[in-house]
């Protein structure tokens, strides 16, 4: 039976500028609800008690499904969940535990994050214990919630944002591991650090299609020599690698796939990261309509 899918709309990268505003977010999120394609959003933390249940309303109203990242309030903070620094580390794993609460007053079913960078060779293995302490820890916090699951992101190891939770086989392999201990824990699949590991689209997705709670379809310019190298949050379509082909070729091999059925439908959303000189709405609709011809390829 073919896996399927729903339209999610990443409003933290689409809406970049607005994301410190969470009245302009709100009011995003309130447009979003009532577009009738979207059936899911995904947002940074809200802090405002009352923002966070009127999102929760929406979405509830609406039959639209929550997901938020941790990781800009992480970052912002300058925390790690991979710290080698046992001090800093156990500050981290304490305030995304806190966050943990803030993201089940907006009614979120998919909490998401990534490890912090990787150490090289030599540490990895004692970076990998401490950051499976912290999934463990903040997977004790989620289980609070029927709903809502821990996502992580494995980003690039090797290219760019050089992280600890990189390779595809690594990823699976330490996750299944961890499953025991952390048994709400998935795999938030992105076409750009997958392809920027040089690893093939299609064998990423079968090795880590068990564990895969979303779909991100991302771009990036993959040659090291080309202006723009990394994981920019680019626009799709050439000089990057995520043409109308290769999105279409993304959801066609996941969706005969045996993703997790306990999930029902899996989300698919654009992550392309806009400014403040871009007309938000318009690239939302590049993005949408994009996001439709791949659907439908």
């Amino acid at each position: 039976m073919a896996t399927t899918f729903y339209p999610s709309a990443h409003l933290a990268e689409l809406f970049f500028p607005l994301a410190p505003d969470e009245e302009a977010m709100l009011q995003v999120i309130e447009k979003i609800a009532v577009s009738d394609y979207y059936q899911g959003f995904e947002t940074g933390i809200f802090h405002q008690s009352a923002i966070a249940k009127k999102i929760r309303l929406l979405a509830q109203q609406h039959a639209l499904h929550v997901t938020q990242w941790l990781t800009f309030e992480l970052l912002k903070e300058q925390l790690n969940l991979s710290s080698l620094d046992n001090v800093l580390r156990e500050k981290s794993i304490r305030r995304a535990c806190e966050l943990v609460h803030l993201a089940a007053e907006c009614g979120t079913s998919k909490l998401s994050l990534v490890s912090g960078s990787d150490p090289g060779d030599a540490l990895r293995d004692e970076a990998m214990k401490g950051f499976s302490e912290a999934i463990v820890r903040i997977g004790e916090e989620v289980s609070q919630y029927e709903g809502m699951l821990l996502q992580i992101e494995p980003l690039d190891r090797f290219a760019h944002k050089c992280q600890l939770i990189g390779p595809t086989n690594e990823t699976v392999e330490w996750m299944t591991a961890l499953r025991p201990d952390c048994p709400k824990l998935y795999l938030a699949w992105d076409s750009a650090h997958v392809a920027l590991n040089q690893e093939d689209l299609a064998e990423s997705l079968t090795l880590a299609a068990p564990l895969i709670s979303q779909l991100h379809l991302a771009n990036a310019i993959l040659d090291p020599q080309a202006a723009g190298f990394g994981d920019y949050h680019m626009k799709f379509g050439e000089p990057g690698f995520l043409t109308q082909a290769t999105a279409a070729h993304i959801i066609h091999t996941a969706r005969h796939l045996p993703l997790p059925t306990e999930l029902g439908p899996i989300s698919v959303a654009i992550e392309m990261r806009t400014t403040e000189q871009d007309d938000l709405w318009d690239n939302e609709r590049q993005c949408r309509e994009f996001l439709q011809r791949a659907w439908q390829a």
